[in-house]
């Protein structure tokens, strides 16, 4: 019974994983794409985990071992079933119904929370209901019960990695929800079968619920310290996936990429954790060490990395995070294979010692097993649920990264004082050090300019919240942004954002309404306020801290014209989710433009689907017009599947323009050169320090292709919501 039943709670690991991959995206349609709302998701994801395994573990102490696997397989058909229709609530219901919801983080956190719940609870039953399957007696049982843990964890590490780098990528959001149906299924009629060949055995005698486990001192004080472990890990995970994201630039495989090593670190951790409990004498010292280890060895490798990264910096420019499947060398399998595993393995394994080690401690009572196993998880799963919204919501905005991991090290220090408590001089010495690495450590802004390759006598400033971390450095009378690890833009405005922002604003008659859908640099915002007759420009940032660092740079004499940007009363600018607040938004645009990221980037897809550009459709006025970059990977077959007319423009050797309406856009040069000679047109563009000669040659020598969908409309492979090839373009190669 144990190999078969091991192998089924491997695979529902592996569902497990790929259910919250899918999930979470999906679910950050509604909630938006910010840090806030991937936040929101997991914690809502860990307190319904909670919650289930609270349940599971009162319940389950009063079933049999047959009783147990029945309700377990139950629980995965029932999983599976709710697989199949979460397409319809998540996106159906939540995203195309209900996004008005989606207006304040409390109420985000509502919907979420109650949206998971049920497939949660039935994830959380899990591991009490196994725990009480192979377990009669609680001697003996910490062993078993890591064994499952790590076997689990190591279903789910797969389920991350696979999903993320091949099941996703091949087949879409929608059919790897099927996927997982079909395994949970499997997996539940498995179960089932398997539970007719266990022994039809009498339970042990139980005298009621017995509450003592929640007043006893010795579960209570494991579930504080299960607590506080919990809340540092998952504190760690949000900084180590905010630095490794900067580093690995952010693309849709990173998320999964990171999840998979640190799930299988902490599922080798597990399983060695298990087969060597009986050595281990004196838990509670061991737990101690093991935390407080954790805690200092990822300060210090942090640390490391960024003395390394500061040696050996990568050309910023270059580095935009696209990997070329024809080009691999040895720095991509560094950063994606080598780093990943020095910063994440290690603590992660020693963390995977934690389960079993706190069930030996708690493990004393027969008919509590599985009650003490729910307990000690449902602690866990607050801890990093706190965590997760203390650190994603709070201490990443007031402290930064550097903030963090000192208040982490303080936790690790009171770790230390107690492990040690018989030894003074190991005590004292653990002390020194740690407070020696406290007060060393750099300071946020130090710690990102090092992480970006920045030398010390380099001019940078930085800016972090809990949206994400923003920069300006100078170089050779050069500045330059840089946003989540990669270099956006330059200063002055670099010349592909000025004809971005200005020409589609004279190309219009009267652009009375416009919305700009990304800050960058503001070069493109800036130069799209140009026409005299522009009233009203919202521009839409979702790196909150990208508007902090821009306003300190205005004061320096190459961030001078950013001074006008943010003079200019016609523009209002929004930290949020672009798509989001245009979908709320309740008026029209004579112009939108989406100086979007590129579309390989993580969750780009959003403002590279059809169902974006319906939705930015929706919002134009008559007369309208949509612009975008057109950097490849699907999007112009994508943008003229949505759009009537469509006019590309070859501006020059490194910007394709795409212009969209539902009526012919007429380029004409001439037109636009007369209002190039516009005194107030020419006055605008000089304040914003941009080369107006070099626009007004881009104009004259702009390659012009329309395209009808009328007349040239063809069924091609497009970008969807469900579906964003663009992010998975190692699995769906798109030819524009």
């Amino acid at each position: 019974m144990m190999l078969p039943l091991s192998i089924l709670y491997f695979i529902s690991g592996f569902t497990a994983l790929l259910y919250q991959v899918v999930w979470q995206r999906m679910l950050g349609l509604f909630s938006g794409s910010d840090v806030r709302s991937v936040t929101i998701v997991i914690a809502s994801y860990l307190l319904g985990l909670g919650i289930g395994s609270l349940i599971s573990g009162i319940w389950s102490d009063r079933l049999t071992s047959r009783q147990a696997i029945q309700v377990y397989g139950l629980c995965n058909l029932a999983i599976a079933i709710f697989a199949i229709f979460s397409r319809f609530l998540f996106y159906d219901v939540l995203f195309l119904q209900l996004k008005s919801f989606a207006q304040s983080t409390s109420l985000i956190l509502l919907v979420v929370f109650f949206s998971l719940l049920i497939p949660t609870i039935l994830m959380g039953f899990s591991l009490p209901l196994i725990s009480k399957a192979v377990n009669r007696h609680a001697k003996g049982s910490a062993r078993l019960i890591g064994l499952f843990y790590g076997i689990n964890t190591l279903g789910s590490g797969l389920g991350a990695f696979l999903s993320g780098w091949y099941i996703i990528g091949t087949i879409g959001y929608e059919k790897t929800l099927y996927f997982g149906a079909i395994l949970s299924v499997l997996v539940g009629l498995l179960a089932l079968i398997l539970s007719l060949r266990v022994k039809n055995e009498q339970p042990i005698p139980f005298s009621g619920f017995k509450f003592s486990p929640f007043v006893s001192p010795q579960v209570l004080e494991w579930c504080f310290y299960v607590f506080l472990s919990g809340f540092a890990a998952i504190s760690l995970e949000i900084i180590w996936f905010r630095l490794l994201d900067t580093i690995l630039q952010s693309i849709s495989y990173t998320y999964a990429h990171l999840l998979a090593f640190i799930l299988i670190g902490n599922a080798i951790g597990s399983l060695v954790g298990a087969s060597l409990i009986r050595q281990i004498r004196n838990p509670r010292s061991f737990f101690f060490i093991l935390i407080s280890s954790v805690i200092t060895y990822s300060v210090l490798i942090i640390w490391l990395v960024s003395l390394y990264w500061q040696a050996h910096p990568t050309n910023l420019e270059v580095d935009i995070g696209y990997i070329d499947p024809q080009n691999l060398d040895a720095a991509l399998f560094f950063k994606y294979l080598v780093l990943p595993f020095i910063i994440l393995v290690p603590p992660n394994f020693l963390l995977g010692f934690y389960f079993p080690l706190v069930q030996k401690a708690v493990q004393t009572d027969d008919q509590q097993i599985g009650q003490r196993v729910g307990l000690i998880q449902v602690a866990n799963i607050l801890g990093n649920t706190t965590g997760s919204l203390l650190t994603g919501l709070w201490f990443l905005d007031v402290m930064g990264t550097a903030g963090s991991l000192r208040l982490l090290l303080f936790l690790g220090l009171g770790f230390f004082v107690l492990s040690f408590f018989k030894t003074k001089a190991i005590k004292y010495i653990s002390i020194v050090v740690l407070m020696l690495i406290i007060v060393g450590f750099p300071n946020n802004t130090r710690l990102w300019a090092m992480l970006h390759g920045i030398p010390e006598q380099q001019y940078f400033i930085a800016s972090e919240d809990a949206t994400g971390v923003a920069g300006v450095t100078e170089a050779n009378g050069k500045g330059t942004l840089l946003a989540s690890g990669q270099a956006q833009a330059g200063f002055p405005y670099m010349s592909v954002h000025a004809i971005l922002g200005s020409i589609p604003a004279l190309l219009h008659p009267q652009p009375s309404r416009i919305m700009i859908i990304g800050l960058g640099s503001g070069g493109t915002a800036h130069t799209a306020g140009v026409n005299p007759l522009t009233q009203q420009i919202k521009v839409i940032e979702l790196l909150g801290a990208e508007l902090k660092v821009l306003n300190t740079y205005s004061k320096t004499s190459i961030g001078r014209p950013l001074r006008f940007l943010f003079s200019d009363p016609r523009y209002e600018f929004i930290v949020g989710d672009g798509r989001q607040e245009l979908a709320l938004a309740d008026q029209q645009f004579d112009i939108i433009e989406a100086d979007a990221i590129y579309p390989w980037r993580s969750r780009a897809g959003m403002l590279y689907s059809s169902e974006f550009f319906q939705e930015v459709r929706s919002h134009l006025a008559p007369g309208g017009i949509f612009v975008e970059w057109n950097v490849g990977l699907g999007t112009a077959q994508t943008f003229q599947s949505v759009f009537p007319y469509v006019t590309q423009l070859g501006m020059n050797d490194q910007l394709s323009v795409l212009v969209g309406s539902d009526h012919q856009v007429d380029f004409n040069p001439d037109v636009l050169l007369a209002k190039l000679q516009n005194p107030d047109v020419i006055n605008f563009l000089n304040n914003a320090g941009v080369n107006i000669a070099k626009i007004r040659h881009d104009v004259q020598t702009a390659k012009v292709e329309s395209y009808s969908h009328a007349q040239n409309g063809k069924p091609l492979p497009v970008n969807t919501d469900l579906f964003p090839r663009s992010e998975y373009y190692l699995n769906q190669p798109l030819l524009d």
